[in-house]
Formats: C-alpha cells, sequence, structure tokens
C-alpha cells in the first residue's frame, strides 16, 4: 500500500492531474455507488459520454440528461472535498501511518 499512496502522491504533483480524496470521515457522498469518468472530446460534434465500468461489463450513458447529473454529481464532490494541497497532505499523513 505505500507504493499506491507514494505513487498518488507522486502524480498528484503533475500540472496535468487534480487530485482530491475524500475521506471516509466524510460521510455519505454522490460517488459512493461506483466510481464513473466523464469523457469529453475536442470534437464539437462530439457529445460528453459518462463511462461506467462493472465487474463483467461497462456502460457508456450519452443522453445529455445523465451526463448532466454526474456533471452535478463531480462538481459536488470537488467542492464537499479537500482541495489537491490538502488531499496531498492527507496522502502524505497515511503514508506515514503505514
Amino acid at each position: 500500500m505505500r507504493g499506491q499512496l507514494q505513487h498518488l502522491i507522486d502524480i498528484s504533483e503533475r500540472p496535468n492531474v487534480r487530485l482530491q480524496v475524500t475521506p471516509f470521515s466524510f460521510g455519505g457522498h454522490s460517488g459512493e455507488s461506483g466510481s464513473f469518468t466523464i469523457l469529453s472530446f475536442p470534437e464539437s460534434d462530439l457529445s460528453d459520454v459518462v463511462y461506467l465500468e462493472q465487474l463483467t461489463s461497462a456502460l457508456y450513458l450519452d443522453k445529455r440528461e445523465d451526463v448532466t447529473q454526474y456533471e452535478g454529481a463531480l462538481k459536488q464532490l470537488q467542492q464537499d472535498s479537500p482541495g489537491p494541497a490538502e488531499s496531498r497532505d492527507l496522502l502524505r499523513g497515511l503514508l506515514q501511518l503505514s
């Protein structure tokens, strides 16, 4: 686990990465039902898509109302979670404990 924590810390220092960690102490949140990825494309004629990975399959959501709901969930998670610097500090603290 130490290697994974260190990797997250290292990756979080890259300029093109924004890593935020929601601590368990926060309680329930909109992302706890599973991970999701919002895929955005540079081509203006391609709409954003939500990618849901499951144990034996994957699901792509391309309806605008679905994508909007996931965008709202992501925005809420970003607002509720410690910022990138604080998240990095949290990971460093966990690394010291392990």
